[in-house]
């Protein structure tokens, strides 16, 4: 296992997000960190050719774990009571591959950074690192600042139940957009 690294999703859509990403860590953290991008989905023609001209960059091959992640996703969705509904579409998060970030924790890099493609690292990150030497997992938070109606939960629902409210709610919320990881095999399991 590689001692530390920094993961991201994109595909062909997200290509120029992709390179100014790429461009911000060789510039700005370093040329040699090694960077493993997890296909969002199979558009990666324009992907594959950048991962071709850096020395650092791969592509994270493991598709049974990408496909255990689908998998979960479905069965999620599936019972989910928003796609019975004829009259409700489903949102973009249950019919994307956003869940395949989740692939980090089947990775090859001890210690990482997941950074969402259209994200830039502008300095350093060996005092993000060392975070881990206190804390196992470690991710950005400011999704609960966010007013309820930007929130990817149904607060007032949730308060209908009687069982949580928005004041134990918010300090649990957090932004999957980049998160830091000491994996020690917490999550993973035989695929």
């Amino acid at each position: 296992m590689e001692s530390f690294g920094i993961y991201t999703l994109a595909n062909d859509a997200v290509y120029d997000q992709l390179v100014a990403l790429l461009n911000s860590i060789e510039v700005n953290v370093s040329p040699d960190i090694p960077v493993c991008i997890i296909p969002y989905d199979e558009r990666l023609d324009l992907v594959q050719k950048e991962v071709k001209s850096r020395k650092n960059v791969s592509i994270f091959e493991n598709w049974e774990a990408i496909q255990c992640w689908e998998d979960f996703a479905h069965q999620v969705w599936a019972v989910h009571l928003g796609t019975r509904s004829s009259k409700i579409s489903r949102n973009w998060w249950s019919s994307g591959h956003l869940q395949r970030k989740m692939c980090v924790f089947y990775g090859h890099f001890d210690r990482f950074i997941f950074c969402d493609a259209d994200s830039l690292l502008m300095k350093p990150v060996d005092d993000i690192f060392e975070k881990l030497n206190a804390y196992d997992f470690v991710f950005d938070n400011w999704i609960h600042t966010k007013e309820r109606t930007k929130v990817p939960l149904n607060i007032p629902l949730l308060e209908k139940s009687k069982i949580i409210y928005e004041k134990d709610i918010r300090p649990r919320l957090h932004c999957s957009d980049f998160f830091l990881v000491q994996n020690q095999g917490y999550f993973q399991k035989k695929i």
